[in-house]
């Protein structure tokens, strides 16, 4: 299985494979500094039928954006999948409902993992979680079913408390 890092990228959301610029290292360590991270269960993770797996580690409400850090996995059947398949939905969904739209990386936008590939980075979502929120649901993909081998579709409750 190939591992690849996914660098934290504010303007980009999520790359697969390149590393950071200094400059968007720095962005991104702003965007720690700035924000309220929330702690996670450390067993917070969903499966779709069709081989991916995604486990969410770490939130961040920063000041215009939440960060979630993600670790993602595939190993099914077709040489692809896309976790953001076409405008299917994908995005963070707060208590009351309030959706948050993914920021598309332009160098990936549909989040395309190959498959034996395992990606870890973080995915900007457009908007700030408020830090007292008690959880969140990150959806891939609303509305298609788990077994969709394009884009799956797969939908993540992550308790939250503030850490």
């Amino acid at each position: 299985m190939t591992k690849r890092t996914i660098s934290t990228v504010l303007a980009l959301g999520l790359s697969i494979g390149v590393a950071a610029s200094p400059a968007t290292a720095a962005d991104g360590q702003a965007a720690d500094a700035a924000g309220t991270k929330l702690a996670i269960p450390s067993n917070v993770q969903a499966t779709a039928a069709v081989g991916v797996v995604v486990r969410v580690k770490e939130v961040v409400a920063a000041e215009d954006v939440t960060l979630v850090t993600v670790s993602a996995s595939y190993s099914g059947e077709t040489s692809f999948l896309e976790l953001a398949y076409s405008d299917s939905g994908t995005y963070l969904q707060d208590e009351s409902g309030q959706k948050y739209p993914l920021r598309s990386p332009e160098d990936n936008p549909n989040l395309r993992i190959s498959r034996g590939d395992t990606m870890q980075g973080r995915l900007v979502f457009l908007g700030r979680v408020a830090p007292e929120s008690k959880k969140i649901k990150l959806v891939f993909n609303e509305g298609r079913a788990g077994s969709d081998t394009n884009g799956p579709g797969l939908s993540i409750d992550v308790p939250l408390t503030s850490g």
